[in-house]
């Protein structure tokens, strides 16, 4: 009898990877490191209306693991706690930032280790986090699945990107190096039997620039709740969407030079750009022709979806970005690059343009926008598309998967 504990900080994808193994009979543990209805972490959530703590704890309260997995889950929330009081004291910088997450998934992972691996026969663990875990499962004879949910090149890319840009953003820390300090071997792969990636980009990266056999790969595409399919679209003419953090990674910079190209060719178009962005970009002369809105609440971002004509993200690194389904389930012609990770087919739900290039990316703007035809034929076919890759499909391919290749 197989059996998987599933590891995991925060509520990665809404706690989908252990919900669709118990729903299978297939799960041992989910251990993570607190959510708010489950341990110390449903305590600390009675906390939500305080003053000062009282949004830290609604965040917290917000993290629900679904009620089918409550008798599975395993909480390890002294690590937790223990980063944020060291957040608390130590300098507020970005490489103390960092170095405090990596202490406290070392922590957490001892402790995990601690409580035990049951009758597990696989782990099934997220970018390798919690190590010691990891290493231990290893050692035990134990399966080691890991889900590269973002090219391991990412920071490789921005890294060239910030040089050629430096106005844009500021370079961060190395992280390799200060995660190497705490413990120096790679887990993720070195100890990995089967490495599921979201997409071809992040296959590709992972046998061309880490020289992880094919074989040990396979890739599982994610998919899009069903609601989303359910939505009407009330699609505004000309009105161009960006959903995502403005960030050179998510190649908002050739999102800019494109729509400053197509303004200067005569077109009146719309840029609206729904996600973070830091004050330097916001200002950046050439965002002149985007209209920021900021982050945008899940339950609200639908209606940015509807209302639009046509989808954008030219990202240089991605696993397989989540939008990019949402917008296809809401009927929305996409342009984006290989490295977004999405499942769109070049001509036929929209365009896959080359990374960094901003002509491209405007001229196949132009192409869809000012042919309203082409445009209705690539929202037909987004939507059929959408339909091939649902949550429930999701579930079934990964499980599939596993037992094909791991198993």
């Amino acid at each position: 009898m197989k059996k998987i504990i599933v590891a995991h900080n925060g509520a990665r994808r809404n706690y989908a990877i252990p919900y669709f193994f118990a729903q299978a009979g297939l799960l041992e543990y989910f251990y993570t490191d607190i959510c708010g209805n489950v341990g110390f972490g449903k305590v600390f959530a009675q906390g939500k209306g305080l003053p000062i703590i009282g949004e830290p704890l609604r965040r917290l309260a917000g993290r629900q693991v679904p009620p089918e997995l409550i008798p599975y889950t395993h909480t390890f929330a002294i690590p937790y706690f223990k980063s944020l009081g060291r957040s608390l004291i130590l300098p507020k910088d970005e490489g103390t930032r960092f170095y405090i997450n990596c202490l406290r998934t070392i922590e957490s992972g001892n402790a995990m280790i601690n409580h035990g691996f049951g009758n597990a026969t696989h782990l099934y663990s997220m970018l390798g986090e919690f190590a010691p875990l990891l290493v231990a499962a290893n050692e035990r004879g134990i399966k080691i699945t890991s889900d590269v949910y973002i090219m391991l090149s990412t920071n490789k890319i921005l890294e060239q990107e910030r040089k050629e840009f430096p106005d844009w953003e500021e370079s961060p820390p190395n992280y390799e190096e200060i995660g190497k300090k705490l413990i120096p071997e790679n887990v993720l792969l070195t100890r990995t039997d089967l490495f599921i990636c979201p997409s071809e980009a992040v296959q590709t990266d992972l046998i061309d620039n880490y020289d992880i056999p094919r074989q040990k790969t396979v890739v599982v595409p994610y998919g899009v709740k069903p609601n989303w399919l359910e939505l009407n679209p009330q699609a505004i003419a000309r009105r161009i969407l960006f959903v995502g953090s403005a960030n050179l990674r998510k190649g908002i910079h050739y999102l800019a030079m494109a729509a400053q190209q197509l303004h200067q060719q005569g077109y009146n178009y719309e840029f609206r750009v729904a996600g973070d962005v830091t004050p330097e970009i916001k200002n950046h002369p050439l965002c002149k022709h985007l209209t920021f809105l900021g982050r945008i609440p899940r339950n609200e971002i639908q209606a940015e979806f509807i209302k639009a004509d046509i989808f954008v993200l030219p990202s240089l690194a991605e696993g397989s970005a989540g939008v990019t389904y949402e917008a296809l389930a809401v009927g929305l012609p996409i342009v984006t690059t290989k490295s977004s990770g999405s499942v769109v087919e070049n001509g036929i739900q929209g365009y896959i343009i080359p990374e960094k290039d901003a002509s491209a990316l405007a001229n196949a703007i132009a192409s869809i926008v000012e042919d309203r035809s082409k445009r209705d034929q690539m929202a037909i076919a987004a939507r059929e598309r959408a339909k091939d890759h649902t949550w429930d499909k999701y579930q079934f391919n990964l499980i599939q998967t596993l037992e094909k290749h791991s198993w």
